[in-house]
């Protein structure tokens, strides 16, 4: 008699859930077809007795949903750190690392997870993206080539305007004595207009 029951019961709560219509809100943010550009903050942190605070203009273009062409360029403000002014002034001594000027790279950004997230009454739509790029690190002995991959957030504010956080890696080969290449840390943080 329970087994009768509790059967019934489970039929009875299946076939509630089945009549509950079922709603699929379409996709807000679209990207295909799409120019997004956006200007912010950078950082560059190459552990070398350089800060490298920087200004960064990005422009991507999305053939497909899933990813698009970008362009990066960043200027870069960089400056010795506190312990290398005094080394460079107690002994005559600079850093052999060369000083970050600017970085121009190009590559590809890949959509990998489509979201949103209810934040204070509204919807936040997101995209989760992975970026490879290729390119230069100007400094002020010349040019020296780089790569970066970065993974980040591409965040949909209003109809138009966005946020992009991109923590990324950069790798560039500069004439150096001892060793060629350095690695750095590239955060972006920025904001920007769908075109």
């Amino acid at each position: 008699m329970r087994v009768l029951a509790l059967s019934l019961t489970i039929l009875l709560c299946a076939t509630g859930a089945r009549a509950q219509a079922v709603r699929v809100e379409p996709r807000l943010f679209v990207k295909q077809g799409h120019f997004f550009t956006s200007i912010g903050g950078a950082w560059l942190e190459r552990g070398d007795y350089w800060r490298s605070p920087g200004l960064a203009l990005s422009a991507a273009y999305y053939p497909t949903e899933s990813g698009g062409a970008e362009a990066r360029l960043v200027w870069l403000f960089s400056s010795l750190s506190g312990s290398a002014q005094e080394i460079t002034a107690a002994t005559g001594f600079v850093p052999e690392a060369h000083k970050p000027e600017g970085l121009a790279l190009a590559g590809w950004r890949q959509s990998l997870t489509y979201g949103k997230v209810a934040l204070a009454g509204e919807a936040l739509h997101f995209d989760l993206q992975g970026a490879l790029h290729g390119g230069g690190l100007f400094t002020d002995r010349g040019f020296a080539p780089a790569a970066s991959a970065s993974a980040g957030i591409l965040a949909r504010l209003n109809r138009w305007v966005f946020l992009q956080l991109d923590l990324g890696l950069l790798l560039s080969f500069e004439q150096r004595q001892s060793s060629g290449a350095s690695l750095g840390f590239l955060p972006v943080l920025s904001a920007g207009a769908e075109l």
